[in-house]
């Protein structure tokens, strides 16, 4: 009889802990999965980043050339560019702070669109008038003016929106040296994010570094297009 016992006490305990060790390794295997996502989320975001800087450089050197044209009667046909927001790293993302970060980022993102877009449609219909000549060169250069204004203050704001720009920038790449995925390592909350200790003195020093880029960057383009307009001697509003 006790072995009887014995042999059914054995047959539970083993099948008991099998089952424990499957629990862990499928729990193991979520954890890692959730810490996979959120640092693929942080590259993907990084490359965003980039392309957003790149885009806010685009407008701020459109801006004053087409202030420029448009106060002295002319009209301008390029159009500023949209600053494409990506939501999908809310569920991505593992760190609170950054998600935060993000959220308010975006926020401004939205808010220069739809400044963006205010001023183009409106500089659409008193172009179109001018062209359709429905509106005098007089009136035309008036409603100019106003727009002049706008794109003035729309610089301010996307000045700003590119210093935002560099300081998210150099907190993804901090996160992105310290959040990468280890399968035998698990952080206090079970998945390893560097948010929380990464320091405002780092991310001063990494944005500074980062504003290098940009700086050589800007001066190799801008070296080029110097070139192209001396050599078909085009008139330029203050390069």
């Amino acid at each position: 009889m006790n072995q009887l016992y014995i042999e059914g006490f054995s047959a539970f305990a083993g099948a008991f802990f099998a089952f424990l060790f499957l629990m862990l390794a499928e729990f193991i295997n979520r954890i890692s999965k959730r810490t996979v996502q959120h640092y693929n989320s942080l590259v993907i975001l990084d490359t965003e980043l980039n392309e957003l800087g790149g885009i806010i450089h685009d407008n701020l050197y459109l801006i004053p050339y087409f202030r420029y044209s448009i106060v002295n009667g002319n009209i301008y046909f390029s159009k500023l560019r949209q600053l494409p927001i990506d939501k999908s790293h809310y569920k991505n993302l593992h760190d609170i702070g950054l998600i935060n970060d993000l959220f308010s980022y975006n926020y401004q993102l939205r808010k220069l669109n739809d400044d963006i877009d205010s001023l183009s449609e409106g500089y659409k219909d008193i172009k179109n008038a001018y062209i359709q000549h429905n509106i005098q060169k007089q009136d035309y250069l008036v409603n100019a003016h106003i727009q002049a204004d706008l794109l003035t203050t729309l610089e301010v704001f996307l000045k700003d929106m590119n210093n935002r720009t560099i300081t998210m920038m150099a907190k993804v790449r901090l996160m992105l040296d310290r959040d990468v995925p280890l399968r035998t390592k698990l952080s206090r909350w079970f998945i390893h994010t560097s948010g929380s200790k990464i320091t405002k003195k780092e991310i001063k020093k990494e944005s500074k570094r980062i504003r290098k880029e940009i700086e050589n960057t800007k001066s190799k383009s801008l070296k080029e297009i110097k070139k192209a307009i001396n050599t078909y001697n085009i008139k330029n509003p203050g390069l």
